[in-house]
């Protein structure tokens, strides 16, 4: 059996310095949203990139945001 690649159905870059953020939307075999979260960090000449993922589903998307919206009003107000 062929294994097809899977393309986002969305994605959006974001970069910081030495790291970059991607955030791709993704259909699940069970047909629902999920959004992948990738950290791409940059360690040197030579060197490979370090990356991490999580997985965020849609039935955690509002709690995630909510506690996102909370620590970054909190980091912000220092």
């Amino acid at each position: 059996m062929e294994k097809s690649i899977k393309q986002p159905v969305k994605s959006a870059v974001l970069k910081c310095g030495k790291r970059t953020y991607f955030f791709d939307v993704n259909i699940a075999s069970n047909n629902n949203k999920y959004l992948k979260i990738t950290e791409s960090q940059f360690l040197g000449e030579g060197q490979n990139r370090k990356r991490n993922s999580f997985l965020l589903f849609s039935e955690d998307v509002k709690n995630f945001q909510n506690n996102l919206k909370e620590m970054a009003e909190f980091v912000a107000a220092q």
